[in-house]
């Protein structure tokens, strides 16, 4: 598994991004993130590499963070991971563009795990379609309809940011 050592970091980091958009703690991710490869490196069923392995901890990570969701009883905010706003912007252009990902923020985590989960891993991770409904085993046309009312309930939250770059 030497080969698989660099591909093993970078599923961690990717896998840790993932529950922190989940949980909202940076703290609570890592934890999260550090059971679920315990888990996959002790596991005897685990793929051994490649993109059968990503797959296989994006799904313990997730199945731990809604555990750990479960346990909380109450959802937290999701921690921005989006790129820091660029550095030659005008000051109300930055503070516009915070409080559009604030906003962004919100409303991810109003929606139910569910479907918050959906457009993490589509829109943040770039999964594919099948990639999403083999994580999270369900049907690929059940990934595509939650995410659809997923993105439908974000657009009707997101309705006065929309109105208010129209008038712009």
């Amino acid at each position: 598994m030497s080969n698989a050592v660099p591909q093993l970091d970078d599923y961690c980091r990717k896998s840790l991004v993932f529950a922190v958009q989940l949980l909202g703690d940076q703290s609570d991710a890592e934890d999260v993130v550090q059971a679920s490869l315990e888990k996959a490196l002790s596991h005897p069923k685990a793929p051994k590499g490649g993109i059968d392995l990503q797959k296989w901890l994006y799904r313990v990570v997730r199945n731990a963070s809604i555990d750990h969701l479960r346990k909380q009883s109450r959802e937290m905010p999701l921690e921005d991971s989006a790129a820091s706003i660029a550095e030659n912007s005008s000051p109300e252009k930055q503070l516009v563009n915070q409080q559009i990902k604030q906003r962004l923020r919100e409303a991810l985590n109003l929606l139910p795990v569910h479907h918050r989960e959906l457009v993490v891993l589509r829109d943040y991770h770039g999964h594919s379609y099948d990639d999403i409904a083999e994580i999270l085993s369900i049907a690929k046309g059940t990934v595509m309809s939650r995410l659809h009312r997923a993105r439908l309930a974000l657009r009707e939250s997101l309705s006065d940011i929309q109105q208010e770059r129209g008038n712009q």
